[in-house]
């Protein structure tokens, strides 16, 4: 069961010292913001990177895209979320409830587009998402709920992609892409795990209620 042997490896690994506390917890969407940026992406120093929204994985991403050396925009639903990507270190902020946002986002890249986008709804932001893109852009879908419509054109005219990454359990032939990068980067501060609330354990299932709420941020932190 060469999974459940990757998965035993991964979770046991010992954080450093002091890191040791709840918020280490947290570092779940590390890894998976990690693996999308270096193994998907292939994400370069210098490239702009938009992070469409900010809940759990995004603030993971902003994190590791300006340890990697990228220039970052991000965009957030509330105030709160706008702010905790800036104060995070995204070079730009929108608000992607804003009519016209897209525009905005073009004009900060000086009308070049995106280099790469991580897109945590891609069936709500996909199509948008292509028409942002800059040559050779690429795509990586985190997060879906449903379908959409897009135009191939887009991608055609651009020489862009589209890939996605499924969240939890690796395929067979993955390599363990966590470990290795993330914990030297929380012992030294580079990473800084955001909880957004604790809960015990007994409130399970409130959490997957408020994960999915509007303006939720952050980790979710279950308490035994």
């Amino acid at each position: 069961m060469p999974n459940m042997r990757w998965r035993a490896r991964t979770r046991s690994t010992r954080c450093p010292k002091k890191s040791r506390s709840r918020r280490a917890r947290a570092l779940g969407a590390y890894g998976t913001a990690y693996t999308a940026l270096r193994h998907h992406a292939d994400a370069r120093a210098g490239e702009t990177l938009l992070i469409h929204g900010q809940r759990r994985r995004g603030i993971a991403a902003v994190q590791w895209a300006r340890a990697l050396g990228l220039t970052v925009i991000g965009t957030a639903g509330t105030l709160r979320g706008l702010e905790l990507a800036k104060k995070e270190g995204a070079h730009h902020v929108f608000d992607h409830t804003k009519a016209g946002y897209p525009e905005d986002i073009l004009k900060a890249t000086g009308g070049r587009g995106i280099d790469l986008i991580l897109e945590m709804l891609a069936n709500v932001n996909l199509a948008t998402d292509l028409k942002l893109l800059a040559f050779r852009g690429r795509v990586i879908v985190i997060g879906n709920r449903g379908e959409i419509t897009i135009n191939p054109r887009e991608l055609m005219a651009r020489r862009a992609s589209v890939r996605a990454l499924r969240c939890g359990r690796p395929p067979k032939r993955s390599p363990p892409k966590f470990t290795p990068p993330s914990l030297p980067a929380l012992g030294n501060g580079t990473l800084r795990p955001i909880v957004g609330k604790e809960l015990p354990l007994k409130d399970a299932p409130q959490a997957h209620v408020d994960v999915l709420a509007p303006g939720a941020f952050g980790k979710i932190v279950l308490i035994p």
